[in-house]
């Protein structure tokens, strides 16, 4: 483990007195998933970092982010066990893989919406129109495995959210599988194409928190749950810094 607790005198009297400052690692996605997280020539940035910062700050521990690709990254937390913490993670995800680990939650950092973004003039006609969908590699169309599996939609999986819906935009697939937050913000600010692409409510879809998890720190978990209800005003602050909208 890499992790080296802090002896020190002191509590942190704000949050649960039960947990010494700490030095704790933080393995995370490799992939630009903006405005929540992006990690480019290893180094983390984005609305995720500023809340677990924000909270390290206010608890006393320090937090060290290891970017690793998707399927890297759940081997060395719940196989290798080499990390303290993994985000984002979700009881749903990779339960095969997790089946039998005491894994902690934490309460949502951020609740993203993931589904389909069509062109404007597609919306609303249905789950029939759709025949191949595109995803950023590493993330799972949950709604449309079932269909994928039996070869009635193709999928396309590509590196980027921004060749992901160039694909939809382009019409080389009918719907591109991202969260809107993430969507919506790459089609503003990289594409500079704000609209391009649209949400479509009527297809399959889910919402779904963006966790803090761990198998060897749940005190430093429940800090956490505190840190967000108690520090809702610091939270709001920087969901509008990055304009996120829940």
């Amino acid at each position: 483990m890499q992790r080296n607790c802090l002896i020190s005198a002191v509590f942190v009297t704000l949050l649960s007195p039960c947990v010494w400052a700490g030095n704790f690692t933080v393995g995370v996605e490799n992939t630009d998933y903006m405005p929540i997280s992006k990690a480019e020539g290893g180094n983390y940035s984005g609305y995720a970092r500023d809340v677990l910062d924000a909270f390290a700050a206010k608890a006393g521990h320090k937090f060290t982010y290891k970017p690793l690709p998707v399927k890297r990254l759940l081997d060395e937390f719940a196989v290798e066990k080499s990390l303290d913490f993994k985000f984002p993670d979700n009881a749903y995800w990779a339960a095969d893989v997790k089946k039998g680990l005491n894994i902690r939650y934490s309460k949502g950092v951020v609740a993203v919406t993931e589904g389909l973004l069509v062109l404007p003039a597609n919306k609303g006609k249905g789950a029939g129109s759709i025949t191949k969908i595109a995803t950023v590699r590493g993330f799972t169309p949950f709604p449309y495995l079932d269909q994928i599996k039996a070869n009635k939609i193709g999928l396309s999986e590509v590196n980027t959210a921004e060749a992901a819906l160039t694909m939809g935009e382009t019409g080389r697939v009918e719907g591109v599988y991202l969260g809107t937050l993430a969507a919506n913000y790459t089609m503003v600010e990289t594409l500079k194409k704000p609209g391009v692409l649209v949400f479509d409510p009527g297809l399959p879809n889910s919402t779904n928190d963006f966790s803090l998890s761990t198998i060897s720190q749940p005190d430093v978990i429940k800090q956490l749950d505190e840190f967000l209800v108690k520090e809702k005003d610091t939270v709001a602050k920087l969901k509008a810094k990055y304009k996120i909208v829940e």
